[in-house]
């Protein structure tokens, strides 16, 4: 989902179809959530997410497919991501991107020329009158594209080169972005292999992210200013040694909060978290405000979302599910989608910065 306002947002998903079985659909809100109307989409592009890959939708296929959703302000706005291909290898993924700049009334799909026709684009976020694309390249490697929000015409705007993994999970990436200031990181379970921030030009430049000096853990800030970010490190990473950068105490394997107050320029431990088998941190981290931070989490019979409102010295849980998506509009209203164990999914929201949380009915 994506919200540009404390009242206007869109979700993104699945609805039952008029014939069976489930197919792609969008909804908006202009009153915080509270009421919901169906959208069009275009006739292209609910072909392609709804037609059949081994039996299951495009859509919905259990790896590597998905679309996402965001939106820059009232008008311009992009659905990206991947759709599992039939007859390729195993996986095999084509990235999709369509943009509207009138609201969602027309949908135009878009060219992505030099971007690879096997894997999703990974992450699209807008800010300050830009918007900004990654996704892998047709070669080696990872290219970060930016455009105006109000138009189609993207350029290769990064500088600095971003890397594939040796091995591991399926490669992400994501953008951080708060006001004039941004961050991005991309990866895989083996660590980081690409990370940028983005310079006063519309460049993405060179930049050390948070866990590189404590073995390279692909961790994806969150930003609460421009100035205050928050990450979570695991000591030693994929197969390094503990590094003598580690905090006192620090075990191999031991999670641990990091600060920055400095817009990313430096990291300084703050809370141990745990280790994997007593904390379980899954990777998904939001912080609305400084010292506030809410998280992902495996507990003994499942996944719950998790709050610290003390910089990560008591949690509390707060919803029960697996987390897959979790974001501010503001600090004090968030949004979030939670995956129960039959696999049936929820949007919750928050009014009162993560304290406590209401689904969302459409």
């Amino acid at each position: 989902m994506t919200f540009v306002s404390l009242d206007t947002g869109w979700v993104l998903g699945t609805a039952p179809c008029a014939a069976g079985g489930r197919c792609l659909a969008l909804e908006e809100t202009i009153d915080a959530g509270r009421y919901w109307s169906a959208r069009p989409l275009p006739t292209a592009l609910l072909a392609a997410a709804d037609r059949k890959v081994d039996g299951v939708p495009a859509e919905l296929a259990p790896c590597c497919g998905g679309l996402n959703i965001r939106f820059a302000n009232r008008r311009d706005g992009w659905i990206y991501g991947g759709l599992t291909v039939a007859g390729r290898l195993a996986g095999s993924t084509e990235p999709i991107l369509w943009s509207t700049h009138d609201g969602g009334e027309v949908w135009r799909q878009q060219a992505l020329p030099g971007l690879s026709d096997e894997s999703p684009i990974f992450d699209v976020e807008a800010a300050g009158g830009m918007v900004y694309l990654m996704a892998p390249n047709d070669a080696e490697g990872v290219t970060v594209e930016s455009s105006p929000v109000s138009e189609d015409s993207w350029h290769v705007s990064n500088a600095v080169r971003l890397g594939d993994p040796a091995g591991g999970s399926m490669q992400s990436g994501a953008f951080v972005l708060h006001g004039s200031r941004g961050w991005l990181v991309e990866g895989n379970d083996r660590g980081t292999t690409g990370s940028a921030e983005l310079a006063s030009d519309g460049r993405w430049v060179g930049w050390t992210p948070p866990c590189a000096s404590v073995g390279h853990t692909f961790a994806i800030p969150a930003a609460s200013t421009s100035s205050d970010l928050v990450a979570i490190c695991v000591m030693g990473g994929f197969a390094y040694p503990l590094s003598r950068s580690a905090p006192p105490g620090a075990t191999v394997g031991s999670s641990w909060l990091y600060f920055s107050r400095n817009g990313g320029r430096t990291f300084e431990a703050g809370p141990e978290l745990g280790t994997q088998a007593n904390f379980g941190f899954d990777g998904i981290l939001a912080s609305p405000s400084p010292g506030v931070i809410l998280i992902g989490r495996y507990v003994a019979d499942g996944q719950v979302l998790a709050a610290s409102f003390d910089g990560g010295d008591q949690w509390t849980e707060f919803y029960r599910g697996q987390p897959l998506f979790l974001g501010f509009t503001s600090s004090s209203q968030g949004v979030g989608i939670v995956q129960s164990s039959n696999g049936a999914t929820t949007m919750i929201m928050t009014f009162d910065g993560g304290h406590h949380w209401v689904p969302v009915v459409f």
